[in-house]
C-alpha cells in the first residue's frame, strides 16, 4: 500500500489545541503565510531562502494541497498554524510520511512569535495524532547550531541519533545535522 492510499481514508481536518488551531494548508494561506515567513532569520539554519512572491508560495501550497507526492510513495501533510487568540496565522508544520508508515517531521513558527511554546504544542498535537493513526516513528532532521530547534525536540521526548558532518553547505557554510527520533509508545520496548 501506498502511502497516498494509506492516509487517503483518513480525516486530516483541523486540531486543536489549548492555543492554536491546525487547519490543512491551502493555497489560500499563503496571502497570510507570506509576511510572516519572508523574515531572513527563520531560514538561518535552513538550506532555503524566503518565498520569492506572494505567488510563488501560493503555488507552493496548490502543489502540497494535493496531500500526497505524485508517486503516490509519500504522504504530505502540512497545517496552517493559527492562533485563537487574534485568529493570526502564526507558522506551518509539515509532516512527510512513508509507506513504511514512519515520518518526516519540520516546522516553521514566525519570528514575531518565538519564545512562546507555540512551535512545541502544535507538533505536540501532530505526533499524537501521527501515533493515534499508526505511526510507528517520527524523525527530525536539524542544524546541530540550531539549538531553538534542538530544545524543542528534547522537551517533545525526541532522542538524539546520529551525526552528519557536511550534511549540507549553504549560506557560505557547511552544516552538519543531528537526526532525531521519536518512537511511538505503542511501539517502544517495555523497560526493565
Amino acid at each position: 500500500m501506498t502511502s497516498a492510499n494509506l492516509w487517503r481514508d483518513t480525516v486530516w481536518g483541523v486540531f486543536e489545541t489549548e492555543r492554536l488551531h491546525l487547519e490543512p494548508l491551502r493555497e489560500s494561506h499563503a496571502g497570510e503565510l507570506f509576511d510572516l515567513l519572508s523574515d531572513p532569520l527563520l531560514y538561518e539554519f535552513i538550506p532555503q531562502d524566503p518565498p520569492a512572491t506572494r505567488d510563488a508560495l501560493a503555488v507552493r501550497y496548490r502543489f502540497l494541497e494535493s496531500r500526497h507526492s505524485p508517486s503516490g510513495d509519500e504522504a504530505w501533510l502540512n497545517w496552517a498554524v493559527r492562533s485563537k487568540e487574534g485568529g493570526a496565522c502564526v507558522g506551518t508544520v509539515q509532516v512527510t510520511v512513508a509507506s513504511d508508515r514512519r515520518a518526516q517531521l519540520a516546522y516553521e513558527i514566525g519570528v514575531p512569535f518565538w519564545r512562546r511554546g507555540l512551535a512545541t504544542e502544535a507538533c505536540a498535537r501532530v505526533i499524537r495524532a501521527l501515533f493515534e493513526e499508526g505511526i510507528v516513528e517520527v524523525r527530525a532532521e536539524l542544524d546541530t547550531r540550531n539549538v531553538a530547534s534542538i530544545r524543542l525536540l528534547e522537551r517533545l521526548g525526541f532522542t538524539r541519533g546520529g551525526l552528519r558532518r557536511n550534511a549540507d553547505r549553504f549560506k557560505g557554510a557547511d552544516s552538519d545535522e543531528w537526526t532525531y527520533t521519536l518512537r511511538s509508545p505503542a511501539r517502544r520496548p517495555p523497560v526493565s
